[in-house]
């Protein structure tokens, strides 16, 4: 049966000799591919394993993704690919790491020796918020006190007006409380960055991701206690982690046909090599001569100028500072590496 190779991350090719199977049967299969000083971790899996169809068994690998990422960072540093990276063989995961080196290599070196810890702060009881903020804010009780006069069938507008306004004071309070929250934590501990993650639920007030250095972790968990006693049992937080750096250095790899590329260069008459500079600046006096605007009622010259426009785009995923060049002989694919911003689910 063909297989394929599923990537997981990418390590210091250092770690290569050190670099043992896992007593967890599912890391038991988990092996490196390298290149240079660095390697990316895979495992083989039959070409139709990623057929998936239902929720259940997309949820089942993310699960193994994540516990696979997670283990392996117990003993290396790893930047993790996002969820359900695979390639065809050995030799398309080489030409990946040979495209994407500057990318990895930058990745590896700033987050080296960082963690990620991610923290949820919701109410214990929303109702009993609801209750005081309805309680406590005179022109949502003044509002109430008039539509409590009606007869109960014409007050169905009055009572989701109410509710809005209940709505509006509850977000101001829940924005207060995240930035208290944010600046209690910054001061208390040095922090390297932080991303704030979408709030699930109405009794969530804030989920944020958090990267620090691995040796100030117990500093962290000191101040989140502090700020737990902060607010008595109103507000209950929860830190989970150290967990990959999801938030912060997922990787996404896409894959382009080398003959697409190809064409790319020929539309924008970039010869066999091209970088950044020279696709932007060739970009710009193609558009100066070819816009649609120079041409209102020419079909032909919007086609071509949207084909300018793709090209350019196609080639700025695959080009860094130095020149690129392909050879269709090496390899059917080309490979674009992006820093995700919203991490390994999006």
């Amino acid at each position: 049966m063909a297989h394929i190779k599923y990537v997981y991350g990418i390590i210091r090719n250092n770690d290569r000799h050190n670099f043992v199977p896992f007593e967890e049967k599912i890391l038991k299969k988990v092996h490196l591919i390298p290149f240079r000083d660095i390697a990316c971790v895979v495992r083989d899996y039959p070409k139709n394993s990623f057929d998936l169809k239902e929720r259940e068994e997309v949820a089942r690998f993310l699960i193994s993704h994540q516990k696979t990422v997670e283990t392996i960072m117990t003993k290396y540093s790893i930047i993790p690919l996002k969820f359900g990276t695979f390639l065809e063989d050995s030799h398309e995961v080489v030409k990946l790491l040979e495209e994407g080196y500057s990318e990895f290599k930058e990745g590896l070196i700033k987050f080296q020796g960082k963690i990620e810890l991610d923290v949820v702060a919701s109410w214990n009881d929303l109702n009993t918020v609801i209750r005081k903020i309805a309680g406590q804010e005179k022109s949502i009780r003044d509002f109430s006190e008039g539509v409590s006069k009606k007869r109960q069938k014409d007050t169905f507008q009055d009572r989701i007006n109410i509710g809005s306004m209940i709505k509006q004071v509850l977000d101001k309070k829940r924005n207060e409380l995240q930035k208290k929250m944010l600046e209690f934590l910054t001061n208390r501990v040095k922090l390297e960055d932080q991303k704030k993650h979408g709030l699930m639920d109405d009794s969530m007030i804030l989920n944020c991701a958090f990267l620090l250095n691995k040796d100030r972790e117990k500093e962290f968990d000191l101040a989140l206690g502090e700020l737990n006693d902060c607010f008595n049992e109103e507000i209950k937080f929860k830190c989970i982690g150290p967990l990959p750096l999801n938030s912060f250095a997922t990787y996404e790899v896409k894959k382009s046909d080398i003959l697409e590329i190809e064409r790319a260069m020929r539309v924008l008459g970039l010869g066999s090599e091209f970088n950044a500079f020279n696709v932007k600046s060739t970009y710009r006096e193609l558009v100066r001569k070819k816009h649609p605007d120079k041409f209102p009622n020419d079909l032909d010259a919007q086609k071509q100028f949207q084909e300018i426009h793709s090209a350019c785009e196609l080639l700025l995923k695959h080009s860094g500072i130095e020149r690129k060049s392909f050879d269709r002989g090496k390899s059917k694919y080309a490979y674009a590496v992006n820093l995700l911003d919203a991490g390994l689910y999006q």
